[in-house]
């Protein structure tokens, strides 16, 4: 399959999950509830009530996003540069960023069922995968481009391509202005 249909395909499953969610109705409560003794506050309420209208879509919705962005990423390196070692790095890193929202979702669902999270570093655990986990697997992402640019996104020899190719129609410019200032068109 082309990267590019898997685009396609990924955009359709996040305008679908979006669409489902967009035309059910909202849970009660999902705004908040007014808090007792603070007029000007909101309270949560009950998690798993406003989950229950959609279910498992924020989840699925998440890994559309994180393969979405992976795609992407492996498209914006040249059809003819994309390598079994290209290809594995942006697997790996996917995997990882898929895993670390697994983590987190399902640990917000054991929270909702258990009413307890273990605390790490002063936070849940849900919220440590994302503090660390979330940011930490998109900077790989990052790590990527950085330390791969000139393999996969600009080698050397297209940089001097373009450089040539800029200069070429520069001289063509040049010309064509030269010519057209000449003193006997006038």
């Amino acid at each position: 399959m082309k990267p590019i249909y898997f685009v396609l395909f990924l955009l359709l499953v996040i305008a679908g999950i979006t669409g489902f969610i967009l035309v059910g109705e909202p849970p009660a409560g999902a705004a908040g509830s007014p808090h007792p003794t603070i007029t000007s506050m909101s309270i949560g309420g009950d998690g798993t009530a406003r989950l229950e209208a959609i279910g498992r879509a924020p989840f699925y919705f998440q890994l559309a996003v994180i393969l979405l962005a992976s795609s992407l990423l492996y498209m914006g390196v040249a059809k003819h540069r994309r390598d079994r070692r290209f290809l594995l790095l942006i697997t790996a890193v996917a995997s990882f960023a898929i895993f670390v929202w697994y983590k987190v979702y399902s640990g917000y669902e054991a929270y909702l069922a258990t009413g307890q999270a273990d605390v790490v570093f002063g936070f849940p655990m849900p919220t440590n995968w994302t503090l660390w986990g979330v940011w930490g697997s998109f900077l790989v992402f990052d790590l990527i481009y950085i330390i791969a640019f000139r393999a996969y996104f600009l080698p050397h020899e297209d940089e001097a391509a373009f450089n040539a190719l800029v200069a070429e129609v520069k001289a063509d410019a040049d010309a064509k202005a030269s010519h057209s200032a000449a003193p006997g068109d006038a």
